[in-house]
């Protein structure tokens, strides 16, 4: 009966642990999404979980690409992350079914480009707002700004 009630409660922490999604490119301006998403996992004890996606059918098209993705991916699995790299010529959908199918609660995305300069795409959706319109209603977003450089 005791091991009855440890499941439980084994199963009741996980079904109550967060899990932190971030998502990454291949520049190194991804280090502070991933310093971002691990912080947001560590406060709550949660799984850091770091997804690529590229667009298409191979996730190292270039040696440059390559080599940043791999010191990456060092980076955040020395944070306790998980590494996912997923190839898919609908990111968007990629990205979204990850998050259903991982149960994932968070997700960490780097703050999209301005719009500045792109007079005729102003009816057009970014994107960035494809990405989220594309995830569960249940999942938390959070936004990390981009750097200041002045």
């Amino acid at each position: 009966m005791v091991m009855d009630i440890n499941d439980d409660v084994n199963d009741e922490l996980t079904l109550n642990t967060d899990k932190v999604l971030v998502c990454i490119t291949a520049q190194s301006n991804s280090v502070r999404l991933i310093d971002r998403a691990y912080d947001i996992s560590s406060k709550e004890n949660g799984e850091l979980h770091i997804l690529h996606v590229l667009r298409g059918n191979n996730v190292f098209n270039n040696d440059e690409t390559l080599r940043l993705l791999q010191r990456l991916f060092t980076y955040g699995g020395g944070k306790g992350g998980i590494i996912h790299a997923l190839c898919d010529d609908d990111v968007c959908k990629s990205i979204s079914d990850f998050v259903s199918n991982e149960s994932i609660t968070k997700i960490v995305l780097g703050e999209p480009p301005s719009n500045k300069g792109q007079k005729n795409k102003k009816n057009t959706e970014s994107f960035f707002d494809r990405i989220i319109k594309s995830l569960p209603k249940n999942v938390e977003v959070i936004i990390v700004e981009k750097e200041n450089t002045k």
